[in-house]
């Protein structure tokens, strides 16, 4: 495939970084559905908040189908086409999510915003590709890419809690439309227009195959987020959820397997680095629960919504650090799997930071060190983990496996970790909470002395989260030191593996 130039030859430099950086952070980061403002929308709604956590799974889902699905879109549409086809459909998505009541529309449009959005993400991914590196090296790109991932994200989400702190939630919609127009008529001056010479025929767009990945998908996302809610499998619609997602995904492998252009090459997870890349997203996903830190800034320290969002970004400067470190240990040509090993170092330096700051009496200002390492170890792993799964493939095969490692990384292995920890807290609580309270009497002196027995009782509460939380951080810790040792040792293991091949070879 041959990558063209993004924008007309009379742009100038200069401002082709200015534009195509605007474009980047409206294209990543932009998405029907904000973390910071959240909690305002179905309370303002009047809706249980279980349909916003699956429209943000949805946008994920509609990210990693459309990403495997990208590389037959940019031999069959121009890239121009591409690029305002996708920030269109951003505004007109957010233009559904602000003004819908129904929370199944807000997923539908969340759905098709993730979806579409790859279509102005690819051709600028393609562009800082070019920038970055003329040998096309994605070791080059992606420290500065996952900045604008990363700290996009966390910036976009204090800013929206920002305005719906000040104004409305539906102030945060409108100052998204803006960007997204700007956009929009920057795409349409600057970017230039290539037509194709040689179209690929629709009949090779596997479109049945996309159909069914996206609905099993659609029915595992239906399940993680109501699972807990509808009691599991005492409910009919869980169960019969989870045989349409079984049954949709057999149908969906047994056609990739028979297919002569399948939608995803099922022998790509027979290579080694990528199967066990996807297995490092799924520990990592261990390590960055957003079910733990929100129990305990909202249950036990009682945040906003706002202080969340400030909290998130003491995360930026522990970004920063690692893709500077990403991109110069990478330059540098050091081993890429020690990097993974530093990461996991970091979230797990994270967690016994905060095993130490599990009180009830902190500001936001005294987690400011934890939330620096943690940014620091999500850069390092989120870089590292994809090089790494990324490592051997030509690149019509890499876009398919980056579609694999968004599905993974950000919906299936999130979803699956947040369900067992909200479950844990929940179980873990509750047990703490019995066990104080037998030991309670509303006549003894010291509940009396309190003055206010609610307060007392909220207190007893507060103890009960906090020691569960302490017991889930202690357990998480373990487990980190454990994955630690295993990955040093595979290290060491393969350095004297290697070391003895290169001597027999010089023996001989």
């Amino acid at each position: 495939m041959e990558i063209k130039p993004l924008f007309y030859a009379w742009v100038p430099t200069y401002l082709r970084y200015a534009i195509l950086t605007l474009l980047t952070f409206v294209a990543l980061c932009v998405n029907g559905v904000f973390n910071g403002i959240t909690i305002d929308m179905y309370s303002d709604l009047g809706v249980y908040a279980e349909p916003f956590t699956m429209a943000g799974n949805a946008l994920f889902i509609g990210m990693g189908t459309s990403i495997i699905f990208m590389i037959r879109l940019l031999g069959r549409l121009p890239i121009k086409t591409l690029a305002l086809t996708g920030f269109i459909m951003q505004l007109l998505m957010n233009w559904v999510c602000a003004t819908t009541s129904d929370p199944t529309i807000t997923v539908a449009a969340t759905f098709v915003l993730g979806f579409t959005k790859i279509f102005t993400v690819g051709p600028i991914y393609l562009a800082w590709l070019g920038i970055w590196s003329k040998k096309m090296e994605t070791a080059r790109l992606y420290p500065f890419f996952y900045f604008m991932v990363l700290a996009g994200l966390y910036f976009i989400t204090w800013f929206t809690a920002y305005l719906t702190n000040l104004y409305s939630w539906r102030y945060a919609y409108y100052a998204m439309f803006i960007l997204i127009a700007i956009s929009i008529i920057l795409a349409v001056i600057f970017i230039e227009h290539h037509p194709l010479r040689r179209k690929i025929p629709l009949y090779q767009l596997d479109m049945p195959g996309l159909l069914l990945l996206i609905t099993s998908l659609m029915l595992i996302n239906y399940v993680a987020v109501y699972g807990k809610v509808e009691d599991w499998f005492s409910s009919a619609a869980i169960t019969t959820a989870c045989f349409g997602a079984v049954i949709t995904l057999l149908l969906f492998i047994r056609r990739e397997l028979l297919l002569k252009r399948p939608l995803l090459n099922l022998q790509l997870f027979k290579k080694t680095n990528f199967s066990l890349g996807l297995v490092l997203l799924v520990l990592l996903s261990v390590f960055t629960p957003a079910t733990f830190q929100a129990a305990y800034s909202g249950s036990v320290l009682h945040f906003e919504s706002i202080r969340n969002a400030e909290l998130n970004l003491y995360l930026i400067p522990g970004i920063i650090a690692g893709c500077l470190m990403s991109f110069f240990w990478y330059r540098h040509k050091y081993n890429g799997q020690l990097l993974i090993i530093i990461g996991f170092a970091a979230m797990v330096g994270y967690h016994m930071l905060m095993y130490g700051s599990f009180v009830t009496d902190l500001n936001i200002a005294d987690l400011w060190l934890p939330s620096l390492v943690k940014g620091f170890g999500l850069a390092l792993l989120y870089i590292s983990i994809g090089l790494y799964a990324t490592a051997g493939f030509p690149f019509p095969h890499v876009l398919k496996t980056v579609g694999v490692i968004v599905l993974v990384r950000s919906f299936l292995a999130p979803g699956i970790i947040s369900g067992l920890y909200s479950y844990f807290l929940y179980a873990e609580r509750t047990r703490h909470l019995s066990k104080l309270a037998t030991h309670i009497d509303a006549n003894e002196p010291q509940v009396l002395a309190q003055g206010n027995i609610s307060r007392f009782y909220q207190n007893i509460q507060q103890q009960a989260s906090l020691t569960a939380l302490k017991e889930i951080s202690g357990t998480i810790i373990i487990f980190g030191l454990s994955v630690i040792t295993i990955l040093m040792l595979i290290h060491i293991y393969r350095k004297i593996n290697l070391t003895a091949l290169h001597d027999t070879g010089r023996n001989l």
